[in-house]
């Protein structure tokens, strides 16, 4: 029988996840703009189905640069989920967006909380 997952191990696996996200992007700050950029438009505005597999194979592409610096992130889980020859559906592509959306703007907010980041004007 498997053991359940406590809620003190949920919190640890999430840490680690913001943790190897936050390396990913300091790695390849470039390619989270971008891809900050594409799941905004995606969410904000209307996707023809035309070119729901170029988009997608673009934002593939994005999420696996940001997968090199190692396992763990959040970019792992969609990158599987929206790659259209893996588990990605048109379907889903829209609420699959979404929720990476949500997922950087935790990223985001887990970076400004842990360090101390000052806008300068």
């Amino acid at each position: 029988m498997a053991e359940l997952t406590t809620i003190e191990e949920l919190r640890k696996k999430r840490q680690d996840s913001l943790i190897a996200s936050e390396k990913a992007i300091k790695e390849h700050p470039v390619e989270y703009r971008e891809i900050k950029k594409l799941v905004r438009q995606i969410v904000t505005d209307k996707l023809d189905i035309s070119e729901y597999y170029k988009v997608a194979n673009r934002l593939t592409r994005l999420l696996q640069k940001m997968m090199e610096t190692g396992p763990g992130s959040v970019f792992f889980y969609f990158y599987q989920n929206i790659d259209p020859t893996q588990k990605g559906e048109v379907r889903y592509f829209r609420a699959t967006c979404m929720d990476l959306y949500e997922q950087l703007k935790n990223v985001d907010q887990f970076r400004t909380g842990t360090h101390r980041i000052r806008l300068i004007q």
